[in-house]
């Protein structure tokens, strides 16, 4: 337990409250990671993988002219991804910035619908959560 408190200690102070153990819930996790960030954000929208055994929530935002998508996970994990944007004839297209191997992304249509899509002709609707 010794080397976990020294390891405790040397994490930044924006992060010590996020790290331990003592357990956090992941709605407490979520409300602190995103408390200092709605000033700065323009939320383009909530929505939620609805395949089987996933739930995951996905928010997508603007951010000083760049696209990001954040992902809470159902097991309580979080995700923040910068994204790649091509506007299409369909609507904009979403990939991850710094690649996916997989040839996933996401497509944006008016701002509501939003489509997990992939390169070999895969597609699902997301499930709207709020605008």
């Amino acid at each position: 337990m010794g080397l976990l408190l020294d390891i405790q200690n040397k994490v930044p102070l924006q992060l010590q409250g996020l790290s331990k153990l003592s357990g956090l819930s992941a709605l407490e996790k979520r409300r602190r990671l995103q408390q200092g960030h709605h000033h700065e954000r323009q939320f383009v929208g909530c929505w939620r993988d609805p395949r089987q055994q996933v739930n995951d929530e996905i928010q997508l935002f603007r951010d000083n002219g760049k696209w990001f998508m954040e992902t809470w996970f159902s097991d309580g994990c979080h995700s923040l991804d910068e994204m790649a944007v091509t506007d299409t004839a369909e609507g904009l297209r979403l990939e991850e910035a710094e690649g996916n191997l997989f040839g996933e992304y996401l497509l944006l249509q008016d701002a509501n619908i939003l489509a997990f899509c992939s390169d070999n002709g895969g597609r699902y609707l997301a499930e709207k959560l709020s605008a």
